[in-house]
This record gives C-alpha cells, structure tokens and sequence, in this order.
C-alpha cells in the first residue's frame, strides 16, 4: 500500500489571544500522497494558513500528529516551502539573488548556485529578467520569482497560501496555468490553499473543504476531470454542487466571493 507523504492525525492547533486560548484548527485527520495537487478551501479564519504552517513546520500542534514521510515534523527544512500571497521577496535584492538566496545555505559553490537559479528563472520565463529589482516587476512577475525561489531548493513539498489571491483575475488566470505547467514538470506534492471555489475545481487533483470555528474537514473530494476543465463538465457541476451544498450551512458561510 502506497504510504502517504504528509499525514495529519487527529491535528488540534490552539493560539492564546487577549489571554485566551482559541482553537484554529481542531481534530484534523487527512492523509496527502506524493505528486499531488491537493487544494485546501475554505473562509478566512477557517485555519488554512495554519494547515500549511504546520506542514512547512513553524508551528507546532497542540495535540495530534503531523507526519512527513512517516517521521514527526517538528521543525522547518527545504523539504517543505511556503510561498505567501504576498510574495515575500527582498527588495534590496535582484531577482536572481532573490532565487540564489535559499541556496547559499547548500553546500555549492557559487557557480553551481547561479546555475541552478538561472535554470528555475528560465522555467517560469524570467531569465531575461536576472539583473532587474523587485520593483521593476508586475504582481505576477512577483509571484513567478517567488515561485522560482521556493523550487530552486528542489522541496519534496511546495506549499502556496492563496498565491494568486492579491492579482487581477486575467492574471490570475494566467498564473494558474503557469503553476499547472510547471507543477506537470517538476512534479512536486503541491498544497495550495484558496477561498475560491472555481480555482480549486480548475486546479486540484483532490479538494479538502475546511469550514467552521475552529476548522474542522467538511468534505475531502477527488477531481479526475482532465485539464483544462470544462466547467459544463457533469463531475465538475456534481462536485461544485457538493461543495456549495457544504459551505451553504449557516455554520460555514463563506460569502459572496466563491
């Protein structure tokens, strides 16, 4: 039996605000296999960007358990990368110092270093633009740049926390179906947490549905529909239903952004 790549069992995460203990997320259990692309859906507050904390490993839980590979996480590694929704980039840096930075803690020379950036600026179409700052570049260039920093140091795992969220939708568009071409290359498990229906049901292999405070798994769905999805597709209106009919109680409103 094929052994999953992150499990979580039985996952409770608590925060202390105001002097008071919230839970965020609570009894977690879910299992995510390697070459997936799992979207993690769900309303603001609902614990998604806990979820991809835990696995990148810079929180912990305060009951359950989180494995990789069968082993305990319990503390951040390049096995595991996080790309935030906004960017996250160094704006003293240019783009290329920008993708060799995570390298710099390998042992590389800088020869090597430049090399493995360059190939990852190429993949996402930007090596022409090594020499350029930050400020030079759009909001996707931004996010193609973070995208390339976090594959540069080859993860086992590419966590995204809404990615996309803070571009205008023709962008957006475009930006998923840069992920999706290169995610087809490299092949990494992909965790990519949205609040918006449509994006997770036009990018996700499997769909976990996360909903309530705190956050408990509502619905954990397949997608085997080839891409690019048909959204007249009958398992694609089959699935979204199911997923609306979940978030419709009034205990997991998500608003009128799906």
């Amino acid at each position: 039996m094929l052994e999953p790549k992150i499990q979580f069992e039985n996952v409770t995460k608590s925060f202390t605000h105001l002097s008071k203990d919230e839970t965020i997320v609570d009894s977690l259990s879910f299992d995510i296999f390697a070459d997936e692309f799992v979207c993690v859906l769900g309303p603001s507050g609902s614990g998604k960007s806990t979820i991809l904390g835990l696995i990148a490993g810079f929180i912990k839980p305060n009951s359950g358990k989180i494995l990789f590979n069968s082993k305990i996480i319990n503390r951040p590694d390049s096995s595991r990368t996080l790309v935030f929704q906004d960017y996250a980039l160094f704006p003293w840096l240019n783009i290329l110092d920008n993708v060799t930075f995570g390298l710099t803690t390998k042992s590389k020379s800088k020869n090597e270093i430049k090399e493995i950036a360059l190939e990852y600026l190429n993949l996402v179409g930007l090596s022409a633009y090594k020499n350029h700052s930050i400020s030079q570049l759009s909001g996707g260039m931004k996010q193609r740049v973070a995208i390339a920093r976090a594959l540069a140091v080859d993860p086992e795992v590419l966590l995204l926390d809404e990615p996309f969220g803070a571009l205008d939708q023709q962008t957006r568009e475009n930006m998923q179906i840069e992920l999706l071409r290169l995610w087809s290359k490299t092949k990494k498990t992909v965790l990519f947490v949205t609040h918006s229906v449509d994006e997770a049901l036009k990018l996700a292999d499997r769909i976990l549905v996360i909903g309530g405070k705190p956050g408990k798994l509502l619905f954990d769905t397949t997608v085997s529909v080839s891409r690019p999805r048909d959204f007249n597709n009958s398992q694609i209106v089959n699935v979204r239903n199911k997923i609306l009919d979940k978030l419709a109680h009034p205990d997991f409103f998500m608003g009128s952004d799906i």
